[in-house]
């Protein structure tokens, strides 16, 4: 019996041994595992700062960007100001014999917006007589008939003049301009850069008057046409590609209109720099495309290079 006894002695005595030994490795384990936890908390910790201090960066940029983008907007505004004062200009005054530097025949009180409207008149009326001639009442039918070349390039004139007052989105103006579009193609190569610059202009016509699919035939035509006489970086295929870009994005076409932009932006750097108004409004739509696209890194990446591009025209 007492053999029996020490026997189980021993082995109780054995087995709590075991069991002492696995509770120090499994204290041991354990600190070792709080120590890692500790460890990973500590980085979670740092990657938390990172995002917040990422997030904040971002936050930082994108209002800097915004704001930029309205300086942008404004500068293109008094632009789009001056250009217009530029292409309503009078001509150089004549000298009165009293030295008083006064235009001849137009009275003193006359404002600048009354001689533009009777300059308007004066052009609408041509017109009329102009399409009235070729095919009467009917300005869809006028347009249609093809034009001599002088008749062509006179028509052709009174469309830039109208632009350049601003009248560009009636039935009037796109008859005037399909007159002239078909006349120069009977008579010129069809993409002689005096077509082309017609059938941009008949793309904005269509454009404005809400035809954007017909609108952005005619914007590819005048794009490809301006590539292979003039090359990828001038102003007038530029333009063009912009327009037609643009056009496409309007129509849903984000996957055309993304590629597009893609090259056209690195045209307008070549051509024009990073700091004119063209190449930051295309990096600009780019970017929105981009991130439409749910290309989040690259539009990022592209806002981040902008607002660069932002500072070295504007400054911060």
């Amino acid at each position: 019996m007492a053999e029996m006894a020490d026997c189980k002695e021993e082995q109780l005595g054995s087995k709590l041994s075991e069991a002492r030994q696995r509770t120090r490795a499994l204290r041991q384990e354990l600190a070792s595992e709080l120590q890692v936890a500790v460890e990973l908390q500590g980085r979670l910790a740092k990657v938390r700062a990172e995002v917040e201090t990422t997030r904040q960066l971002i936050d930082h940029e994108l209002r800097e960007s915004a704001a930029a983008k309205a300086k942008l907007l404004e500068v293109r505004r008094k632009r789009r100001d001056f250009e217009k004062r530029q292409h309503v200009e009078l001509r150089a005054p004549v000298t009165s014999e009293s030295g008083s530097g006064r235009l001849q025949g137009i009275p003193e009180h006359k404002s600048r917006q009354e001689i533009q409207e009777g300059d308007r008149a004066t052009l609408l009326a041509r017109a009329q007589r102009m399409l009235h001639h070729r095919g009467g009442a009917d300005l869809e039918a006028a347009g249609a008939n093809t034009a001599s070349l002088t008749e062509a390039r006179d028509a052709a004139k009174i469309v830039e003049r109208l632009e350049d007052l601003g009248h560009e989105d009636d039935e009037l103006y796109r008859a005037l301009l399909q007159l002239s579009l078909q006349g120069l193609e009977r008579h010129l190569d069809l993409e002689a850069p005096e077509v082309l610059a017609r059938v941009h202009s008949l793309a904005v016509s269509l454009e404005n008057l809400g035809e954007r699919r017909d609108a952005a035939a005619f914007y590819r035509r005048a794009y490809e046409g301006r590539r292979k006489g003039l090359g990828d970086e001038h102003r007038d295929t530029l333009d063009s590609g912009l327009n037609l870009a643009s056009c496409q994005r309007s129509l849903g076409e984000d996957a055309e209109a993304l590629e597009l932009f893609k090259n056209l932006l690195e045209g307008c750097q070549r051509a024009l720099g990073h700091q004119n108004p063209v190449t930051l409004e295309t990096a600009e739509q780019l970017a929105e495309l981009l991130a439409e696209s749910d290309e989040l890194i690259a539009a990022w990446k592209l806002r981040r290079q902008l607002l660069e591009w932002y500072r070295a025209a504007y400054g911060e």
